[in-house]
């Protein structure tokens, strides 16, 4: 798992409340952590280093690190999936209200964990973007299967007030929100729980179709 930005880079910034996107990603990370371990899954959370080729070779340098059979010594495994986690914002910033899910990919082995992963978030926002091909952030390096979330625009300012009410920083959201259909909740466990879905789809998808997982 990666966290998006972070250190001298905070990504997108909601400019009415000030929240950052590598804090609101750092969260979503830790939970979703949490809940695949206690799953039975074995994660490695990537340090969040400067720069991108920087940040794949210390995952798939954890993934080998890991002693997973005891037996004190590295397996030398190959990470299953690397998911880079972030939350998007729109060409023009000022735009308070845009706010949809998407996910990244690049090779055509990215694209069963990019669709099961944005079909598992889209009920976060109601609208998808679809499937981004391209060569961006992480997914082009190391051949892993990999892809980078966007599971809403914190430059909404509705999903910024939801954020600081999961961090116990708001007692509610505005009246403009519940008007669209914003829900009270805890939007990082919530997120958290539907990256567990995705995941947890995508893995069964692999063992039916005899690939392994």
């Amino acid at each position: 798992l990666d966290a998006g930005h972070g250190g001298d880079d905070s990504g997108a910034i909601n400019l009415k409340y000030s929240v950052v996107e590598s804090d609101v990603n750092l969260d979503v990370v830790q939970t979703l952590q949490a809940k695949l371990t206690v799953l039975g899954a074995y994660v490695v959370v990537v340090d969040r280093l400067s720069t991108r080729r920087d940040r794949v070779n210390n995952a798939v340098a954890k993934c080998a690190s890991l002693d997973i059979n005891g037996d004190g010594i590295a397996d030398n495994r190959k990470c299953d999936v690397l998911v880079s986690v972030h939350h998007n914002s729109p060409a023009d910033v000022t735009d308070t209200t845009h706010d949809v899910t998407l996910t990244i990919y690049t090779q055509k082995s990215d694209k069963p964990l990019a669709q099961a992963l944005l079909g598992a978030l889209t009920p976060l926002t109601g609208r998808s973007e679809g499937l981004l091909n391209g060569g961006y952030g992480m997914t082009v390096y190391k051949n892993l299967v990999s892809t980078i979330t966007e599971a809403f625009y914190i430059t909404n300012d509705c999903e910024a007030e939801l954020y600081l009410y999961s961090k116990g920083l708001m007692t509610d959201t505005s009246q403009s929100c519940k008007n669209d259909w914003y829900l009270l909740e805890n939007r990082i466990k919530r997120e958290a729980d539907l990256h567990v879905e995705g995941l947890t789809n995508y893995f069964n998808s692999q063992l039916s179709g005899g690939k392994g997982g």
